[in-house]
């Protein structure tokens, strides 16, 4: 698999260099004395499925293809939300009121029943942009659904479609359908590791805890069951797993709202850079996040400059606020 390279090429390049002419091939990032196996005995093996583009997992080439579809979803400490196993991607925004504001990302899989469906907010258009999917979402302030409209994102709300939000919450195979027919797959978000492949070249440890205590809401506790390989936290009222969790901490700013109703509500300012911590396996790693806009995918790297990868799975990304405390035992 080709990895993304970020800015640290310019230190890989030079360690290659010392290690002189006898060496000419590039080690992978963390491997360590590589022995030639010698020529593999041939064999007849099945044609390899292509890997979903957000899970990394070997899907069927009509699912690898197919486009997204995203859902906005509200989560309290006594809400039930549904449809959460079957997204491929989860990303979380501390929202007002103890609450969280979720963006499910479908691709490989569809859920039946995804909600509550919540409004659309500025995380929702600059995270979705450059996985350029269809989304499912309950309107929301004047101001939001302009930034959504000038992004140029397709979807559709329960009041212009109530086909695809049956009993209130969405489908995601009504929303696919009603998705324009012209629409592509999503970009990869990650790399994800090859079997056997280290999480980071650089800064690995051991990992069975994570929580993220963010002021003013219940603390986040993420715990890897090994019999699953999977981390596994509670969300609202509902116990979640998933293959990886990284924790992005960033900027959070006050957005007023004026129309229809005047309040106040925190939103996490998702470009520039930041810290990170990524938890997959039974591992953890520690890295920096960069994402220069909203056409650019979000990348996370190690000290190094090489891309994290997690393991392939659905994976959940916390957009923690600098006051928040993230901790990994």
């Amino acid at each position: 698999m080709n990895r993304r390279r970020a800015l640290g090429t310019t230190l890989a390049a030079a360690l290659v260099a010392a290690l002189g002419a006898g060496c000419s091939d590039d080690q992978p990032p963390g491997a360590t004395g590589l022995v030639d196996p010698g020529s593999p005995v041939a064999t007849s093996a099945a044609p390899s499925l292509p890997p979903a583009p957000l899970t990394g997992k070997p899907v069927a080439e009509a699912l690898a293809t197919r486009p997204a579809v995203a859902v906005p979803v509200r989560v309290t400490a006594g809400t039930s939300p549904a449809g959460l196993a079957e997204a491929d991607l989860v990303y979380q925004e501390f929202a007002e009121s103890k609450s969280l504001h979720l963006t499910a990302v479908y691709q490989s899989r569809d859920a039946a029943r995804v909600g509550p469906v919540a409004e659309i907010r500025p995380v929702d258009v600059r995270t979705l942009g450059v996985l350029r999917p269809f989304v499912g979402f309950a309107g929301g302030p004047t101001g939001f659904l302009r930034q959504f409209a000038d992004a140029g994102l397709p979807g559709t709300t329960p009041k212009e479609k109530a086909s695809a939000f049956p009993s209130g919450q969405a489908s995601v195979a009504a929303l696919r359908k009603a998705a324009p027919k012209d629409a592509v797959a999503p970009t990869p978000v990650f790399d994800h590791a090859d079997p056997g492949a280290p999480l980071a070249s650089q800064d690995v440890a051991p990992a069975g805890k994570l929580t993220v205590a963010a002021p003013g809401h219940p603390t986040q506790t993420w715990t890897y069951d090994q019999a699953s390989a999977s981390w596994r936290g509670r969300i609202g009222k509902t116990t979640v797993s998933v293959a990886s969790v990284a924790v992005l901490t960033m900027e959070y700013r006050t957005l007023n709202v004026r129309r229809p109703t005047p309040r106040s509500l925190p939103g996490a300012n998702v470009y520039g850079s930041g810290p990170a911590v990524v938890v997959s396996g039974p591992n953890s790693a520690k890295g920096t996040w960069r994402k220069p806009s909203q056409k650019h995918v979000c990348n996370v790297i190690d000290g190094a400059g090489y891309q994290i990868t997690p393991q392939p799975g659905a994976t959940w990304v916390i957009y923690a606020p600098t006051t928040a405390t993230v901790t990994v035992t």
